[in-house]
């Protein structure tokens, strides 16, 4: 009704809710057919800002990965590409089920729609309330095990911002002269990147973690034009300053 939507997870079944989820709109839009050109601007306008800048500035639901973010480990690779199947499968079940079948499995909802609910006496103990309760829970164990898990491998909204890391205005640039390759970096963020190898990777939420950790100064948070590549402060290998010794380790 308010024609706000939310960039990032969030569910506007939520009783104090006044944005729209895009994951939500999606799938309505899927099931009745509709044109979703305001959904395509909006979420266009969000990825060329900030891409996944929203992941690690903006999202309630990010905010409570990184709450519960007690082991970080190295990111995999494949399974990271798991969140752009969940979205191709939410699209596809919306369409084949006339139903959205995402918002009855997803943990945000759970937190923001079905425990309200439930204790203003509304929503039932069932077997609908009693799989969202286990998809949160699955959720929680894994956030615990792995930082940024439901970020890093199903997060759905994630997969679209995604798709514009790497021209969005918000963007991590490397200083090639600066970098010592000596891998604090990588201890330090959240998603398991190594970011003075992965600055512009698709996983990337931009958090800025990485920029604090570097002593060196080689990484940087800007918000400019991507032109010309981000590490456009010099092309000479890493760690070859002869007035700056690099140091060892790796994440």
């Amino acid at each position: 009704m308010t024609h706000l939507i939310f960039p990032g997870l969030h569910c506007y079944a939520c009783p104090l809710s006044v944005t729209i989820c895009p994951i939500g709109l999606m799938q309505n839009l899927v099931i009745y057919g509709t044109v979703p050109y305001f959904l395509v601007g909006t979420l266009v306008a969000y990825g060329l800002f900030a891409g996944r800048g929203f992941c690690g500035w903006f999202c309630p639901f990010g905010f409570l990965n990184d709450l519960l973010s007690f082991r970080k480990v190295r990111i995999q690779r494949v399974a990271s590409f798991g969140k752009f199947v969940v979205l191709i499968g939410t699209i596809l079940a919306a369409w084949g089920f006339a139903d959205t079948i995402f918002c009855k499995l997803c943990p945000a909802a759970s937190i923001e729609a079905s425990i309200p609910y439930l204790f203003m006496g509304i929503a039932q103990v069932n077997r609908p309330f009693l799989i969202h309760m286990g998809t949160l829970a699955g959720t929680l164990v894994g956030m615990v095990l792995i930082a940024r898990f439901w970020c890093r491998y199903l997060c759905p909204m994630g997969a679209i911002l995604a798709l514009f890391n790497r021209v969005s205005f918000l963007h991590l640039s490397l200083d090639r002269r600066a970098c010592s390759q000596c891998g604090v970096c990588g201890e330090v963020c959240p998603m398991g990147l190594e970011p003075h190898t992965e600055y512009d990777d698709h996983n990337c939420i931009k958090c800025g973690a990485c920029t604090e950790a570097c002593s060196l100064g080689a990484l940087h948070l800007r918000l400019s034009p991507q032109v010309g590549g981000k590490d456009r402060q010099g092309s000479r290998q890493p760690g070859t300053d002869p007035g700056r010794p690099a140091r060892g380790g790796s994440a």
